[in-house]
């Protein structure tokens, strides 16, 4: 049997030891995310619709590496996904922490005019 060829196949669609998963799924993706954005955004072309004129953007791929840019568009979500989640418990816990100082706000300047 053939090893796994990972030639420049995303890390998540690669064969993995146990506990790696964990590790990715809790890891900062921000810049992985950026950087493959660029790449995506630089493949793009723009062009008119004929009948409306409108802008319209195709996606420039190679019919031999599609299956690649499928598992990078694939990996990317993953990853964006994960960022999303994390930045969003982040910002609940900042608001459960606002709401905390706002009421404790309230009550020193409640303290304050007895």
């Amino acid at each position: 049997m053939m090893p796994y060829d990972t030639d420049k196949t995303p890390w998540l669609f690669t064969p993995h030891n146990d506990g790696e998963l964990d590790e990715y799924f809790s890891s900062d993706h921000t810049k992985s995310v950026a950087e493959t954005s660029r790449r995506i955004i630089g493949s793009l072309s723009e062009s008119r619709d004929r009948l409306s004129g409108k802008l319209c953007y195709g996606f420039n791929y190679n019919q031999r590496r599609y299956k690649l840019t499928l598992l990078q568009f694939a990996d990317i979500i993953v990853r964006a996904d994960v960022t999303i989640k994390k930045l969003r418990k982040h910002i609940m816990e900042l608001d459960i922490d606002n709401r905390e100082l706002r009421k404790q706000l309230t009550n020193m300047e409640r303290k304050k005019k007895r």
